[in-house]
């Protein structure tokens, strides 16, 4: 005997409020849910990747010659050595560059190829520098003559104070 005659009793209009509310809870539960999990997975991927934007490479000034030892169109090589932190313990490393003395002043020339990075050298004679390994030609202020490098070579900042040339390297 039932009371009904046979039909679903008809919902209520508080039941027809809650519902969709218990809906979204549950949308919103499982949208954080999903986020974290999302978070937990990609944001060391993406730390990793970008973690070497995040740090800023040391650099000093290193005194490389005296003024007077790099005359007026002269390209010469210079080595230096600087103290680098690598891991946990402090080595010295020794750098090699070219300075060259033009008319607008002194410039510091990396001599690693833009290439694949082996170490051009300098043809006084031709005044330019040339690269051994692929035959890349570059000018005496470091422009792409010819040869397959992409760039020309890369510079560091100098300043000429109190009587010697210093060069800019980063660490």
């Amino acid at each position: 005997m039932s009371t009904h005659n046979g039909k679903l009793p008809s919902p209520q209009p508080e039941d027809l409020v809650t519902q969709p509310r218990r809906r979204r809870f549950m949308a919103i539960i499982v949208g954080l849910i999903n986020l974290s999990l999302f978070g937990a997975i990609f944001g060391p991927i993406v730390g990793f990747i970008a973690s070497p934007l995040k740090t800023k490479k040391a650099g000093q000034w290193v005194p490389v010659l005296g003024e007077s030892e790099l005359a007026p169109g002269q390209v010469r090589e210079a080595s230096f050595t600087m103290k680098i932190k690598d891991g946990y313990h402090t080595v010295d490393r020794k750098y090699t560059l070219y300075l060259r003395r033009g008319d607008d002043g002194v410039v510091c020339i990396d001599p690693a190829c833009t290439h694949l990075g082996c170490r051009v050298l300098y043809q006084e004679s031709n005044h330019r520098f040339v690269c051994p390994c692929h035959g890349g030609v570059f000018s005496a202020d470091g422009k792409n003559i010819s040869g397959p490098p992409p760039k020309p070579l890369e510079t560091h900042p100098v300043k000429v104070e109190g009587g010697k040339i210093w060069v800019y390297k980063e660490a």
